[in-house]
């Protein structure tokens, strides 16, 4: 029922709403320069077809289309110094580590608590993984908003940094 792909300019991201005005407002106005200029890549969550898209009609989401954005996440290469790894992991590397970094991961606010924040996540850490190999990086680090957040990260394994409870890390090897 939901299709995962890159972002691009003809999803609708005008009418994404998720309760966080600044993810909001990146999606709109920041997530396609950013992907032209490399920064990050940003994949969304749509309907998959019109089945999914009648499906979400019939249940009270009328103004759902085949390019509503349900979701999304951003993904970026990054370097974290070694003192921002949780200590039992630290102890493996070189001062600088070549992470993956999830930028941003948001649900429509109408959308929240079905399993696609889970959905996302878990394709976000497979495309992690699988370009891991190739282009070197020792895990994931993601930035929680708040302690609700944290413990959604956490309930997937990610720890906790050493001086900032809500950076979370989670190896990849």
């Amino acid at each position: 029922m939901i299709r995962l792909e890159p972002l691009t300019g003809r999803h609708d991201r005008s009418g994404f709403e998720c309760g966080v005005a600044p993810l909001d407002l990146w999606l709109r106005q920041t997530a396609l320069q950013h992907q032209a200029k490399g920064v990050s890549r940003t994949f969304v969550a749509v309907p998959a077809g019109q089945a999914a898209v009648d499906h979400f009609a019939a249940a009270g989401h009328p103004e759902l289309g085949p390019t509503s954005i349900l979701g999304f996440y951003a993904l970026a290469a990054a370097v974290a110094p070694l003192t921002d790894l949780p200590p039992i992991a630290a102890k493996r590397y070189p001062r600088q580590v070549p992470v993956t970094r999830l930028r941003r991961l948001a649900i429509r606010h109408d959308l929240q608590g079905q399993g696609l924040g889970r959905l996302l996540l878990a394709d976000a850490l497979n495309r992690a993984r699988d370009a891991a190999p190739s282009v070197g990086s020792a895990g994931v680090f993601v930035d929680a908003k708040d302690d609700t957040a944290s413990r959604f990260y956490q309930g997937f394994g990610f720890q906790p940094c050493a001086d900032e409870p809500l950076k979370l890390y989670l190896p990849i090897w």
